[in-house]
């Protein structure tokens, strides 16, 4: 008998705390995830509600001893990224919480063994090698015999409706041109025998898109919108997102757009090398320097492409090209007014030193197909493209500076991959840009010369609605700022200067 020697129940909670989706659908969601990313090409469903039972079965490349044993060790769910869209066999872990115990079955090649794993108490969760081979071909097949017979896992139409709605891509023919270099075939999926049906095309009313990157037009996603009659759910409603056919994200708010009827408009649009942007748990997209830029490109990207098609459905929002417009002219705003705050708050202008215009700097791009070049290091600034030819020119912060963000450095012991890239200074003084992250619950905040407005915030999304962001921002940067002055200071007296000068210039 074999056990892991861990606090395991805490783990397993903090886990499944992490995911926002149900557990028993965050299992399904997991097991399929990790199905895929074992290359298998047909995934089984089977439910037996008399002996509180399902089980799934798929036709992957199966597990070596190595991996067996690993897939055992949940402690090793918090020490491996993995690759793909799937974490670390994290579903069958979480089954854990609600089975009265699990039967792993894998076959690879020579290697053909079965287990039987059970959580027996908050320290312990033995399992042991059984006698148990049934597969024919390489795969895996996972059996979780359920605590609660009422468990939504024995309801075939639950895990019907859960594979649609988080792997919809995967049922919809269009989107195989796009996993050419993913999937060599059509995943299939059945339960209980039921063949779900893939779709032949996206649906009647729809408008197909596609979304390219940089001048070059680099095809990274392809999509669908359209809009419904009535209003629809809220799990219907909203742009999805998606990345090697599971849906990440939905709604409106991570694409920063709002249409004029949001609440009658779906789509999804699939982005497969946005699989490199995924947390450990592969359930959001990461904040981390690096990934959270590309991430910003792509979105960039998706959203020019997603505007066109709501403007020709007549549910185009204000212009962004417009509203980018206006945050450039606030920026030159908010530089006037900390100059004519600098004589009462010369803590201010500490904070924004200026930056020699026009300097020269090397920095490196990250760049999953360059060269092992680099390591990772704290401190960067923006700097413009290559010098001498077309570049990114994207204020991409990869130059060494003194913003506490990440960025990469040659180094003679690399672990990044990356390309060298001469440029300029980008930027100077104050900087006002945007992020999104909805469990800071504030408004925005200051991280080197920038002050970042945070798009997810309620204000935030509300003043967009009622098209008054440009005076929401204004307002934040003038809160942001409020935290910097001299601790004798008042900052209600503070605000009231900065939104009088401002008012006062017209």
């Amino acid at each position: 008998m074999r056990q892991s020697r861990v606090d395991l129940l805490h783990l397993l909670e903090d886990i499944r705390d992490g995911y926002s989706t149900p557990l028993e659908e965050t299992i399904i969601i997991e097991l399929v995830a990790n199905s895929l990313d074992a290359r298998s090409s047909q995934i089984l469903f089977t439910v037996n509600k008399s002996r509180s039972m399902v089980e799934v079965v798929d036709n992957g490349v199966g597990m070596n001893p190595s991996e067996f044993e690993s897939y055992h060790d949940i402690a090793a769910t918090t020490k491996i990224r993995g690759k793909g869209i799937g974490f670390a066999g994290v579903g069958i872990k979480l089954a854990l919480l609600i089975a009265e115990k699990v039967v792993t079955e894998t076959r690879k090649n020579s290697f053909h063994a079965s287990s039987e794993w059970f959580l027996e108490s908050r320290y312990n969760a033995p399992w042991e090698y059984l006698n148990f081979k049934t597969l024919s071909r390489n795969g895996t097949k996972v059996i979780i015999y359920l605590k609660n017979k009422t468990c939504s896992l024995l309801s075939p139409k639950f895990i019907e409706r859960v594979v649609k709605e988080r792997y919809s891509p995967l049922l919809n023919e269009d989107f195989y041109k796009i996993f050419k270099s993913i999937y060599p075939g059509k995943i299939e999926f059945r339960v209980n025998n039921k063949k779900l049906r893939l779709k032949k095309t996206f649906p009647g009313d729809a408008h197909r898109f596609f979304a390219f990157l940089g001048r070059r037009r680099k095809l990274i996603g392809v999509g669908y919108i359209l809009k419904s009659s009535r209003e629809l759910s809220e799990e219907e409603r909203g742009m999805g997102i998606s990345t090697y056919g599971k849906v990440i994200k939905r709604g409106w708010d991570w694409l920063m757009l709002h249409p004029k009827e949001p609440d009658k408009i779906t789509g999804l649009v699939e982005v497969p090398e946005l699989a490199e942007c995924l947390t450990t748990n592969k359930s959001d997209f990461r904040k981390d320097a690096a990934p959270l830029r590309k991430y910003y490109r792509y979105r960039k990207a998706i959203q020019r492409a997603i505007l066109r098609e709501l403007e020709r459905m007549g549910e185009a929002p204000v212009s962004q090209e417009k509203i980018e417009r206006r945050l450039y002219r606030l920026r030159r705003e908010i530089q006037r007014i900390i100059q004519d705050l600098s004589f009462d708050f010369p803590e201010l202008s500490e904070l924004f030193p200026k930056t020699k215009r026009g300097e020269r700097v090397e920095g490196v791009i990250p760049d999953s197909r360059g060269e092992l070049i680099a390591k990772q290091v704290m401190g960067a600034q923006s700097m413009s493209g290559n010098l001498g030819g077309s570049g990114v020119g994207e204020g991409i912060e990869i130059a060494p500076g003194d913003s506490p963000q990440l960025r990469l450095e040659v180094d003679k012991n690399p672990k990044e991959r990356g390309r060298s890239h001469k440029g300029r200074i980008k930027r100077s003084g104050i900087q006002v840009a945007f992020d999104e992250d909805p469990e800071k619950n504030i408004p925005g905040w200051l991280l080197g010369d920038t002050i970042f407005i945070n798009r997810a915030h309620p204000a935030y999304i509300k003043a967009k609605k009622n098209r008054i962001e440009a005076y929401h921002c204004l307002v934040t940067i003038a809160w942001v700022l409020s935290q910097y002055i001299e601790t004798e200071k008042s900052p209600l007296d503070f605000l009231n200067k900065f939104l009088t000068i401002w008012g006062e210039e017209g």
